[in-house]
């Protein structure tokens, strides 16, 4: 009795079921802020919900005070508990094997495997690019991530609506990033390390402040041209990863192509986070054939957003 190649089609499907795992690897390892939210655990994995949400604690308990003996103790009723709410947004693309190059790859196994290696492989890129231009957007399109752009912001006293707090607000000025005062980097080191010593301090709150610093390469080649031979430190972390890095005090310091141009971000990681649905979190759907095209099809995609729950703590920089 003729048969078909018997193991043809559950080669392909079992090979892009087990793509989700391998195309997270691929996308954390190859932006550095991603990179750094998975070494810090910060890569968030939600059971389900209508938002992703961080609980933020806003306000002092002000009955904590000196008294004298006999005083009376305050004892008022705080309302000092808030949540920034984020949407869940969507980042999908399709994966395609062409029914012309099954029929050529069905006769020779390796050069199946070859076929599905190279589909996995552009379906990988396509997924890394994408995600590293959704952490850096800046809130302007409603389908687009909240972004770093839009997290920590050139303007963060006009912003009404991130995370569903209104940061224009009077008394909201905890839910503000830093922002420095323009200046030119191509100046002295001396002046450069004093304004960026300036702006860390005021993001700086005991513990807690920016833990990496990322800019675009022109600014980082400037900022390498300010740099003595006796303080160009590297952290292992970032250099056991591949990453080309400086130093800046304890953070390191690295460019992404999608930072935009003249523009520094002071970045507390331990405070943002990527956060993805259960199941949304890389999901391949089952091949499926086209209904007008000698193709078989299947859709990955993200349920996610990039999040935070403390702006104070992260700061904005631009330079001339």
């Amino acid at each position: 009795m003729a048969t078909g190649n018997s193991s043809f089609t559950k080669l392909i499907t079992t090979t892009l079921q087990n793509l989700p795992a391998e195309v997270f690897d691929n996308v954390s390892t190859n932006n550095a802020l991603l990179y750094m939210l998975q070494k810090r655990g910060n890569l968030k994995v939600v059971s389900g919900g209508r938002s992703f949400t961080h609980p933020i604690y806003y306000k002092a308990n002000t009955s904590f005070k000196s008294y004298n003996k006999t005083d009376t103790i305050d004892t008022p009723l705080m309302d000092d508990v808030t949540r920034a709410e984020y949407p869940i947004k969507i980042v999908a693309g399709s994966v395609v094997i062409s029914l012309l190059e099954e029929a050529m790859n069905a006769g020779n196994k390796e050069k199946l495997i070859d076929l599905v290696d190279e589909t996995v492989t552009r379906a990988k890129i396509s997924m890394a690019e994408e995600m590293g231009n959704q952490v850096f957007k800046d809130g302007s399109g409603d389908k687009d991530f909240d972004g770093l752009q839009f997290l920590v912001h050139s303007a963060p006293s006009g912003q009404t609506d991130v995370g569903g707090i209104d940061a224009s607000a009077t008394g909201n000025d905890y839910w503000r990033n830093s922002i420095g005062t323009t200046y030119d980097f191509d100046g002295t080191a001396a002046t450069t390390f004093k304004n960026l010593s300036a702006l860390v301090a005021t993001c700086t709150y005991g513990r807690q402040g920016p833990r990496l610093v990322i800019t675009n390469k022109t600014q980082y080649s400037q900022y390498e041209s300010l740099l003595t031979s006796n303080i160009r430190y590297v952290t292992t972390e970032l250099a056991d990863a591949g990453f080309m890095h400086l130093a800046y005090q304890t953070m390191p310091v690295v460019f992404d192509d999608n930072c935009p141009a003249l523009s520094l971000y002071f970045v507390d990681t331990d405070n943002l986070w990527l956060q993805v649905l259960a199941r949304g979190n890389m999901e391949l759907t089952e091949m499926q054939p086209s209904h007008d095209q000698l193709m078989r099809v299947a859709l990955l995609y993200i349920f996610g957003n990039l999040t935070t729950g403390s702006r104070r703590t992260n700061a904005y920089q631009v330079v001339t």
